[in-house]
């Protein structure tokens, strides 16, 4: 389903697998416990299939209660003719955009780990004044507790599906966060199921990727970037690099003590930006580990055609096909990474699917996660995105 392409020591690799021990021990990892949480998966087919009238669909939330349905959406074809928007920021142009795509089979999706999330709530409320939400077209999804956004469901009997107390946000893509939009687009939340459990029985794979982003910050590589070969991998840079983030850059230890310092993710997409920001990757500061995503699938395309339009390219007279050439630039971007020296890490998938994507969900939540408890913080809290929330707040206030 998916290799890895990074050689570890049989004492590296125990060394990992023993983080990985710890990790799991945490209460706070809930996020491995997801594959076996049956009753909530029932609950997502059966609120999917109330939804069946539906054939749009908007949903509110915003970092982690967004970026992996916008992943799932963008990876795999819908198997249904429901389309999707999504309402992150309270931005007036994207509110001028959607407005004149909601009609009266529209469904609003509500997602919000703390259920008080700025954002969410506002928009929340904006729909709600302009007359386009109610009990009946709309879902909640948030954890357990007494935020603002529960209290409304329970008054207005809004029904409601959870995020569990212990996983989260940007780890909650595998609850109904977004498995109750997959299967909304028709796809199977099962094989998502199947993948994250092959993940989980797979941890030598997520010692692999996180060994060498360790390595190489013993090396002063503060910059790990991400290369994903597929266009349909595109918003995938985007949910990982949420992930990287909020769970690895933290100032304090768990003992309290300065914590070790993590990498600035950065999310790139092959080959279109081989044409920019790989000049600075060359030739700039030797300061980027690069961790290469490349699905076979794709790159082994058969539909063969001619050029013959355009005399005297490189391609004129060759019979050729779009996989091909994308393999051909996947190829020649690693060459150029090992020419110059440059230290990366390969990560294939076999194509994109249910199972491959929630694989990949679980294998990234499972690298991230071992590298924060490596370095002996907590990452699963987000003290600097807390603090931004709180300026805001009093900001309003005033």
């Amino acid at each position: 389903m998916i290799q890895i392409h990074a050689k570890l020591s049989a004492a590296e690799s125990a060394a990992w697998l023993e983080t990985w021990t710890k990790l799991r021990a945490r209460p706070e990892a809930g996020f491995t416990l997801l594959p076996a949480a049956g009753a909530d998966w029932k609950a997502i087919t059966a609120r999917a299939a109330d939804l069946r009238g539906a054939s749009h669909v908007v949903v509110l939330g915003t970092g982690g209660s967004s970026l992996g349905t916008q992943v799932i959406s963008q990876a795999l074809p819908k198997r249904t003719g429901i389309t999707f928007d999504f309402l992150e920021s309270p931005d007036p142009t994207l509110w001028a955009a959607i407005a004149p795509r909601l009609r009266a089979d529209t469904h609003f999706l509500i997602v919000s780990k703390s259920g008080s999330t700025l954002e969410t709530l506002v928009w929340v409320e904006k729909l709600a004044a302009t007359g386009h939400l109610n009990a009946r077209n709309t879902t909640l999804i948030a954890s357990p507790g007494a935020g603002p956004l529960r209290k409304w469901a329970e008054q207005d009997k809004v029904p409601v599906l959870w995020i569990p107390t212990e996983v989260g946000g940007r780890y909650s893509v595998l609850t109904a966060v977004g498995m109750l939009p997959a299967a909304l687009m028709g796809l199977d939340i099962e094989k998502f199921r199947t993948g994250a459990v092959w993940a989980l029985e797979h941890p030598e794979l997520a010692a692999q990727l996180a060994a060498p982003a360790w390595s190489s910050w013993a090396r002063g590589e503060w910059i790990t970037q991400l290369w994903s070969f597929s266009v349909g991998l595109h918003a995938f840079g985007e949910w990982w690099q949420q992930l990287w983030a909020e769970s690895l850059a933290k100032k304090s230890a768990r003992s309290g003590a300065t914590a070790v310092r993590a990498s600035s993710p950065m999310a790139c997409t092959g080959p279109r930006d081989q044409h920019s920001v790989l000049q600075q990757l060359i030739e700039g500061a030797r300061d980027k580990f690069v961790y290469v995503t490349r699905v076979r699938a794709s790159e082994h395309d058969g539909e063969k055609f001619m050029p013959k339009l355009i005399q005297g390219t490189q391609v004129t007279g060759r019979e050729i096909s779009l996989g091909q050439i994308l393999s051909v630039e996947a190829q020649a971007f690693e060459r150029s990474l090992t020419d110059s020296g440059i230290h990366s890490a390969s990560i294939e998938c076999a194509d994109l699917s249910e199972p491959s994507l929630g694989a990949l969900f679980m294998l990234w939540q499972m690298t991230v996660a071992m590298l924060g408890e490596r370095m002996q913080i907590n990452p699963f809290d987000q003290p600097g995105v807390e603090l931004g929330k709180k300026h805001a707040a009093t900001l309003l206030n005033s």
